[in-house]
């Protein structure tokens, strides 16, 4: 199997400038005429930038706020609950009152993206800043940055805060770092800002993180400790590894890549090349022995990625082996859906699913459980489910490969979620049923339109099948009728934040992508295996929305 240029395969949308400039007037967009969609996405951009920033306590920080009132534009000290229960379970992962720069990465990589289409700086120069001020200011005694799913910094107390600490090696309670189920961080830009800072991060994500050395077994938990392994973790340290080795052409930094990567390889079963999520959990738990879109969704993309940066075969024969055995056991074909776990043998797990009052408890991790059919708009941010980024990775591990098992799996997906629509209830048995049939039945979250969006993109182009763009505009218009107010995007139709972890950022992305597909698709497609330059930038924007 043969690998096309790294930069050819990571396509841009679309519009390149280049493109831009050879069929228009020569000059780059400007604020009179934006596109359509760039036009919602500049706006609420320029409100967050004015609005959105920390202006509370004694210190005022150049940093976004996580979660902005519509209304008032206004971060509020002590957010309403509202869908808090469903969506993170605990309510310090919404980073209420404060900020957190691994939450903003998609809202980040829009700024710059809207920069480099319309040529104006100051979207980039406002995300460097940020980035700059969080790795210069918030970072651990371990070299840690202050971000994830444990931490946030409190813009109204100026300090930093978190929950669920865990006793360290050194025999004190730490609140711990964490990067899980938030893949593609645009460590490149981070680099820009901040090279040291950021070589100090992925070597205490070596030194912590990695608590084996020899077989590479991980803790999602940055303590040192033995914990959970989960491979949507792994997939980033392989990934931030990955980044280092394009970066500095250090051999160790590819061959730590690939430690972690033969360590979930080692554990798959060898008939079907199924992999269970957590492998260090043992068969008595559920995730210890099946398989999930975690790993097809998260896991693969990091795997892709690594593959992308580095050249590295066998990052892109794993994701493929693992990504293929999903297309054969995991899809129902009297349905048209894909099963939402199965066993190592490949036998789909039936529903119904377990029911728990409690979901944040040992007890809650078998009621996560996807059984059945896999639910496309499920609320929880984190979880086993991930059927979106699943069709991402089907979309990418094409593009990158041209394997025609991808090509098929992808349209499979994209043709159950053209007839599922956002608030339709697929499995009614679940912990967050009355989600589903309450606000759920008003749409779904930003992030998730954004990623549909961008896969129907993707289809788009690889295939040059029209439909597939009439659908992603049809979802953007969707998209944009439920959430856009007051000049700002919702995180959900039925609340009245902005809200980073209901990802947001994805959705700008994905409009800015859709814009420029629409400013002449024929040309986005005769040009998906080339990327056009200008005299600054290399891709104005590519198809890979993470």
């Amino acid at each position: 199997m043969q690998k096309t240029n790294i930069r050819s395969t990571l396509v841009s949308v679309l519009l390149v400038l280049t493109i831009h400039f050879n069929l228009h007037s020569g000059a780059p967009y400007t604020s009179d005429d934006l596109g359509k969609y760039t036009s919602y996405v500049k706006e609420c951009l320029d409100i967050l930038m004015e609005h959105g920033v920390d202006r509370y306590g004694e210190v005022h920080a150049p940093m976004l706020v996580s979660i902005l009132d519509v209304e008032t534009r206004t971060c509020p000290s002590t957010p309403k609950k509202l869908d808090e229960y469903f969506r993170v379970t605990r309510r310090d992962r919404r980073s209420p009152g404060g900020s957190n720069l691994l939450t903003d990465q998609p809202t980040l990589k829009a700024m710059y993206a809207l920069t480099n289409l319309t040529g104006n700086s100051d979207y980039a120069a406002f995300a460097d800043h940020y980035s700059s001020y969080v790795l210069k200011h918030l970072v651990d005694d371990q070299r840690f940055f202050w971000w994830g799913w444990h931490r946030h910094y409190d813009v109204f107390k100026d300090s930093r805060e978190g929950h669920n600490p865990n006793m360290a090696k050194w025999g004190k309670k730490v609140i711990p770092h964490e990067i899980h189920a938030i893949n593609g961080i645009a460590w490149d830009r981070l680099w820009a800002v901040g090279k040291d800072a950021v070589t100090k991060e992925i070597e205490a994500i070596w030194k912590w993180h990695v608590i084996d050395k020899e077989s590479g077994e991980i803790n999602r938990h940055g303590d040192g400790n033995k914990g959970c392994d989960f491979s949507m973790s792994g997939g980033a340290f392989i990934e931030a590894f990955a980044f280092m080795y394009s970066q500095t052409k250090d051999q160790q930094w590819l061959n730590r890549a690939r430690l972690i990567a033969e360590y979930y390889w080692k554990r798959k079963n060898p008939k079907t090349h199924l992999l269970p999520e957590r492998p260090n959990a043992g068969k008595k738990r559920f995730d210890g022995s099946s398989f999930v879109t975690s790993i097809t969704g998260l896991y693969c993309h990091s795997l892709l990625k690594a593959y992308d940066i580095t050249e590295e075969a066998s990052f892109r024969d794993h994701a493929l082996a693992y990504l293929k055995a999903y297309a054969k056991f995991g899809y129902d074909e009297n349905s048209g859906k894909f099963w939402g776990a199965l066993q190592m043998d490949g036998t789909p797990i039936p529903g119904p699913r377990i029911y728990t009052e409690n979901i944040d408890s040992e007890d809650g991790y078998a009621a996560a459980q996807p059984r059945g059919h896999l639910d496309l708009w499920e609320p929880y941010v984190a979880g086993y489910q991930y059927p979106i980024y699943t069709a991402q990775a089907y979309a990418y591990a094409y593009h990158l490969t041209g394997d025609p098992d991808m090509l098929e799996a992808a349209k499979r997906f994209a043709s159950w979620i053209n007839k599922t629509s956002p608030g339709t209830i697929e499995s009614e048995h679940t912990w967050y049923s009355s989600y589903s049939e309450g606000p759920g039945r008003k749409g779904t979250y930003a992030g998730k339109y954004g990623r549909t969006i961008s896969f129907l993109l993707h289809l788009h182009v690889i295939t040059g099948e029209h439909k597939h763009l009439g659908s992603a505009r049809a979802l953007a218009d969707t998209a944009i009728g439920k959430l856009y107010h007051n000049g700002l995007f919702r995180g959900h139709p039925a609340k009245p934040y902005y809200e980073a972890m209901d990802g947001v950022g994805y959705l700008l992305y994905a409009l800015l992508q859709l814009d420029h597909v629409l400013d002449d698709p024929k040309a986005v497609v005769a040009q998906k295996n080339s990327i056009a330059t200008t005299a600054s930038q290399e891709t104005v924007i590519d198809l890979d929305n993470w």
